[in-house]
């Protein structure tokens, strides 16, 4: 995943598993202004990403600036797709469209205020920081900073950047609505996934097993306990802190010191980059090992859900047990260098 923007503070992630809107009408919005993704838009309140959907951070600088570039040019730009629960308005497809548009917005490609807050616990990685940096050179250099086109709406020059400040406020993107229940829902999403950027094959099999502790494990630890929380179901209030804390303990003991490329130092981590897909698929091999040490571990889809979020926490502590013997400074580590690993 290298070279890729994390925007996935941009648009907040919940639930669909919740009631289906009893007062849906056929009267929803058909077209989407680049206002509604202001800081004090109702609709971006609204606004949400399925908590099925993978992490926004699938695009490079490159196509960042030139999805910009497209909106602010009127060129084609395919519908986005939402559906209407009640209490939030999910976007099924279209998440990096919107997510790169707020980023522009806010001058938050992954490593300013609104990531920042996102990603509160965790230090930000180098490489989220320098990929921002990165895009928001190419962003300014090809189309500008949108606080500086705001101020040319009204101008009376014949410039590039006049007439994309003129367009900008009047193009619309055009608006589809899925009609159901949340099941129908999820499955519009994988039928509209199948296409286009489809999904990877570990990003498929954590969605269908998103509730299994192992998922939910992976995920709270890549991100060492910060981000979205996918321990917010969990009932108790102790599970919580405890699913962090270890989340938090194993993402430092697998993936600090963050390492660069190419390589110029011995100090590296032992679980290697924490690119998303890559790290998820090592985590999830990972812990169905060391969670369940039996000649054939058990595999993540045969878990029981996990709502209380005690066999997550199971899970953390035995994987941390495990991590634990073989680095870090714990009496019972065989204290090897990770390069030998």
């Amino acid at each position: 995943m290298a070279n890729r923007v994390n925007l996935d503070a941009m648009i907040p992630r919940e639930d669909v598993a919740i009631e289906e809107n009893p007062h849906a009408t056929d009267d929803h919005i058909t077209e989407f202004q680049i206002a509604y993704l202001e800081k004090d838009s109702k609709i971006l309140k609204l606004l949400r990403k399925p908590n099925f959907q993978r992490e926004t951070n699938h695009w490079s600088p490159h196509q960042i600036a030139s999805f910009i570039m497209s909106f602010l040019d009127n060129e084609v730009i395919p519908s986005l797709i939402f559906w209407d629960s009640a209490s939030y308005v999910f976007v099924l497809d279209g998440g990096h469209r919107l997510s790169a548009l707020r980023a522009w917005i806010e001058d938050d490609y992954g490593d300013k205020g609104i990531s920042e807050e996102f990603y509160k616990g965790q230090e930000l990685s180098k490489e989220q920081i320098r990929m921002a940096k990165r895009t928001r050179n190419m962003v300014e250099d090809k189309v500008g900073k949108f606080s500086d086109l705001c101020k040319l709406v009204d101008s009376q020059d014949t410039t590039l950047a006049s007439k994309r400040a003129k367009t900008l406020f009047k193009r619309k993107l055009i608006l589809q609505w899925v009609k159901g229940n949340p099941e129908l829902a999820e499955s519009s999403f994988y039928k509209i996934n199948s296409m286009g950027t489809p999904l990877d094959d570990v990003e498929r099999m954590l969605i269908e097993n998103r509730r299994k502790p192992i998922a939910i494990a992976a995920r709270i630890t890549l991100r060492g306990g910060s981000g979205h929380k996918y321990w917010s179901a969990f009932t108790a209030e102790k599970t919580k802190l405890d699913s962090v804390n270890l989340g938090k303990e194993l993402h430092d003991l697998l993936f600090e010191p963050e390492s660069d490329e190419p390589l110029k130092t011995m100090d590296v981590p032992l679980g290697g980059s924490t690119s998303p897909v890559e790290a998820l698929a090592l985590l999830v091999d990972f812990f169905t090992i060391a969670a369940n040490r039996e000649p054939t571990p058990k595999n993540i889809d045969k878990y029981d859900d996990d709502p209380t979020g005690a066999g997550t926490v199971r899970v953390l502590a035995k994987s941390l047990e495990v991590i634990s013997r073989i680095t870090g400074n714990f009496p019972g580590s065989l204290g090897l260098h990770t390069g030998v690993y």
